[in-house]
């Protein structure tokens, strides 16, 4: 007769190597079949990869490796998408407003893939299985249309409102006659524009009413371009300065001129141009009014001392006076720096080439900028 106790024993034996059997079927999601049913494409965005452990290999690293592969495999998916939209090239041609259009087609398609690689964080299902037995490992991931059309529409307003928020404050910056600060914020907006063109590109792939132009906001994001567009065009070089150049006399031979020469003040005028304002001949017209007294002074004669060189100091001082505010908002001097003195064949020489010294430029147009910034 057969013992009850080996019966059981047998019995539990059966329960252990068929649990063990089916621990080592891989999940569902490892087959196509299933991929295909479970997550229609019409629905899911999917990316798989599949492969072998090598001897030695890091189990937790190898499948963090094909964790990604699996997100990039998902991630071409939408751009396939992407690039497959109609409504891609007809945002392209609306923003395009020079370049090549080969030029226009490459910068949008790394947005989009730069777009399309930030969504796959939002709401992403991925998974991984090793199967110890065979040495298989698998990795899956899978994201809604409609959780990536929401994040896009969320990102598109979030962009949108940021930009009119930028073009507001610029227009209080010209108002407080702070144009190069007013256009810095206008040039924030242009740039947000180019992340909103890009999402309005992938809702339209994505979603399900991509046909509905209030849901991509084309009407609100054509109409805040032309803004963005118009206000640069005005607040270029808009900030006007009236400089008032004069030259003084120290005595002697201290003076390397006898009259003003005007080098410093078309040094001034040139880096200041350079710096998105216009010079202006009208005080009238100015926003600002800097005032360059310059002046020189002898600092070796040539002639005495253990290395006889001729050099001179280039001498300046100045005020700068902001017409909106009605104040004076800097002043300065540079009187025998270290920095600023030049040796030459004769006083005129030396002279010319310390006033053209990039350092005493730069003093000067470091107590001006800022203030013609802010």
């Amino acid at each position: 007769m057969f013992d009850i106790s080996k019966k059981s024993a047998v019995i539990c034996l059966i329960c252990v190597i068929c649990m063990q059997i089916h621990a080592q079927q891989p999940p569902e999601w490892t087959q196509s079949a299933h991929r295909e049913s479970a997550y229609p494409a019409a629905e899911w965005y999917t990316g798989f990869a599949f492969n072998n452990l090598r001897a030695g290999e890091n189990v937790a690293t190898a499948l963090s490796t094909l964790q990604q592969n699996a997100l990039n495999a998902m991630t071409e998916r939408i751009i396939v998408t992407v690039r497959s939209t109609s409504e891609l090239t007809t945002t392209r041609q609306q923003r395009q407003s020079g370049g090549s259009t080969e030029e226009e087609i490459n910068r949008d398609y790394r947005q989009a893939v730069q777009t399309a690689t930030t969504a796959t964080t939002v709401n992403t299902d991925v998974r991984t299985h090793y199967n110890a037995a065979t040495g298989e490992i698998f990795a899956f991931a899978a994201v809604r249309r409609s959780e990536l059309a929401a994040f896009y529409r969320r990102q598109l307003n979030v962009d949108l409102n940021r930009a009119e928020t930028a073009v507001g404050v610029s227009e209080h910056l010209v108002e407080a006659g702070r144009k190069i600060s007013a256009r810095e914020k206008v040039m924030e907006a242009r740039a947000t524009l180019a992340d909103v063109y890009s999402y309005i590109d992938m809702l339209a792939a994505v979603s399900a009413t991509a046909a509905d132009q209030s849901d991509l906001q084309l009407e609100r994001s054509g109409d805040l371009l032309r803004t963005v567009e118009r206000l640069l065009i005005h607040l270029e070089q808009s900030t006007f300065v009236f400089i008032e150049c004069s030259h003084e006399q120290r005595g002697g031979r201290n003076d390397a001129f006898s009259s003003d020469p005007g080098i410093f003040c078309d040094v001034i005028a040139q880096a200041l141009t350079e710096n998105d304002c216009a010079i202006t001949e009208s005080r009238e017209e100015a926003d600002f009014i800097l005032t360059l007294v310059t002046s020189t002074t002898m600092r070796s004669d040539g002639v005495t001392g253990q290395f006889p060189v001729l050099t001179y100091y280039a001498n300046v001082r100045g005020t700068l006076f902001n017409r909106a505010t009605n104040r004076q908002t800097a002043s300065f001097t540079i009187l025998n720096d270290a920095d600023a003195y030049e040796e030459g064949r004769d006083p005129q020489d030396a002279a010319t080439k310390a006033f053209n010294l990039p350092t005493l430029r730069n003093k000067v147009m470091e107590s001006i900028l800022p203030r013609i910034r802010n």
